[in-house]
């Protein structure tokens, strides 16, 4: 009975204690060090694309599963493959020449996960498209590694 008295006390006790609130960030914008190794992941992105340099571009892959695939104004269609890099790597590394920059970027990070978003321009001789593009971003011991990309094309 005593056993049951003092646990019925000290919960009564916790329950009308105050929580102690664990403070709640008002901004995730990417700084120092990481936001630096994120904009040198970016840069290495462009140029590996525009120089057609399929190793340097997989060395900024977590794996060659990751999720890789266009979404169009309709969606991602039923059945769509999502871990779809194959596609993105032949049209990329094995289609015709284009040099890709990077504007309006935003980088968000909280620990080892990380937000990109951008739009990227490909230009040729004949013109230029653009297009939106998210990325998540892991951080795998020390280095920031693309786990994912959707993007828009127009």
């Amino acid at each position: 009975m005593k056993l049951f008295l003092s646990t019925a006390l000290l919960l009564a006790a916790a329950a009308t204690s105050p929580a102690v609130a664990v403070p709640i960030a008002t901004s995730f914008a990417a700084t120092g060090a990481d936001k630096a190794a994120i904009e040198a992941l970016l840069k290495s992105y462009t140029q590996a694309v525009s120089t057609k340099d399929q190793a340097l571009f997989e060395t900024l892959l977590l794996n060659k599963d990751v999720s890789f695939s266009w979404v169009d104004a309709g969606g991602v269609k039923a059945g769509a493959k999502e871990s779809n890099y194959e596609g993105f790597r032949k049209a990329v590394f094995e289609g015709p020449a284009f040099t890709q920059s990077f504007q309006n970027i935003s980088i968000l990070n909280d620990q080892a996960l990380a937000t990109v978003s951008l739009v990227f321009v490909n230009t040729t001789p004949a013109g230029s498209d653009w297009g939106w593009k998210t990325m998540q971003l892991l951080k795998v011991d020390g280095r920031w590694k693309i786990a994912s990309e959707f993007f828009t094309s127009h």
